[in-house]
């Protein structure tokens, strides 16, 4: 929400004028923030998050998120240089992991930890193998088979 970007108090003008959206789908954004008590209506299209740390955490998500879209930009970019046959593997599992988007920080982290591993770089190895198992579900066949080369690579 941008209003987190402006401050703990924002108004209705300035959140219209600084998105990319009509005052009407702002209005309707704010009426959902404020139905989940996240904001308050102070009158004269002046608004405030209830506490200082909800505006923290939601301008935290809302900049995550704008970061994760840069991210995954720059994956598209390496996963075509890859193809090609440029050695951007393990720049390319870090932007995967950082996006989160989880299909490929799995492959690309665990293709760079076995790439690290066949090497005796141990500690890339496990590096790359965390961040692959922390995007899959524990307990699940990924996350089992990424505990068994982490546990290879001389971690857990």
């Amino acid at each position: 929400m941008r209003g987190s970007v402006i401050g703990r108090s924002f108004d209705l003008r300035t959140v219209t004028a600084t998105a990319a959206c009509s005052r009407e789908t702002a209005v309707a954004a704010l009426e959902r923030a404020r139905s989940l008590q996240l904001v308050t209506a102070r009158g004269g299209g002046c608004y405030s998050f209830r506490h200082a740390l909800t505006q923290e955490i939601v301008y935290s998500e809302f900049v995550r998120q704008r970061v994760r879209t840069l991210h995954r930009r720059v994956v598209r970019v390496l996963a075509e240089r890859l193809r090609d046959g440029e050695p951007v593997l393990q720049e390319l599992a870090y932007h995967a992991w950082v996006a989160a988007d989880v299909t490929r920080a799995l492959r690309y982290n665990e293709r760079a930890g076995d790439d690290a591993f066949a090497v005796s770089a141990r500690e890339d190895a496990r590096r790359f193998y965390c961040r692959a198992r922390s995007v899959v579900e524990v307990g699940s066949p990924h996350y089992t088979r990424l505990t068994e080369k982490l546990r290879g690579a001389g971690g857990a």
